[in-house]
């Protein structure tokens, strides 16, 4: 019995020793990854930079012209399934401000942006931009769809975000 008990220990030892090597070698193997990633970032000049943040001024651009007062300004793209999510969210919001200071720029061609148009064009202004986005989506250093700004009278970001709910809260916070 006590032989049977000494065996027990001695494998439970083993499988304890084989676990630890496995998780080093799993970690080691993780930092390589991390250290190829990182390179790759390096070679293509760093990771893409992030759209404007709040407090930065949204720089001239061909459009820009369309930007009075308090502008509601949203990017959306066709074929992205988040971008078809918040497109009704941010109509029903759109429809609470003057139409003249809410734009949504559709990253597409015009016959795939055309359901996205429909539902936009009673509550904004909308342009429909090539799949990069346009002047716009270049200005506001736009990087992935959706993408929401707030922007005041002075071209100022107030609030920025991939989700209304995001870019309200950044509003209400900031008084």
């Amino acid at each position: 019995m006590v032989y049977a008990l000494w065996a027990a220990v001695v494998v439970l030892a083993v499988l304890c020793v084989l676990n630890l090597a496995l998780g080093l070698g799993i970690i080691r193997r993780l930092r390589e990854h991390t250290e190829r990633l990182n390179g790759l970032y390096e070679q293509a000049g760093g990771a893409p930079p992030p759209s404007l943040l709040p407090g930065e001024t949204v720089p001239e651009f061909e459009a820009g012209s369309r930007l009075r007062g308090r502008t509601l300004v949203g990017f959306f793209s066709p074929s992205c399934a988040p971008c078809k999510e918040l497109a009704p969210k941010f109509a029903e919001l759109a429809l609470t401000m003057p139409r003249e200071q809410v734009i949504a720029v559709i990253a597409g061609f015009r016959d795939e942006a055309g359901p996205m148009r429909e539902l936009l064009e009673p509550a904004a202004m909308v342009e429909t931009a090539g799949p990069d986005g346009g002047s716009m989506a270049k200005a506001f250093k736009v990087a992935a769809f959706p993408r929401v700004f707030l922007i005041d009278d002075g071209r100022t970001v107030l609030a920025t975000g991939h989700d209304l709910a995001d870019v309200l809260a950044l509003t209400a916070a900031r008084g």
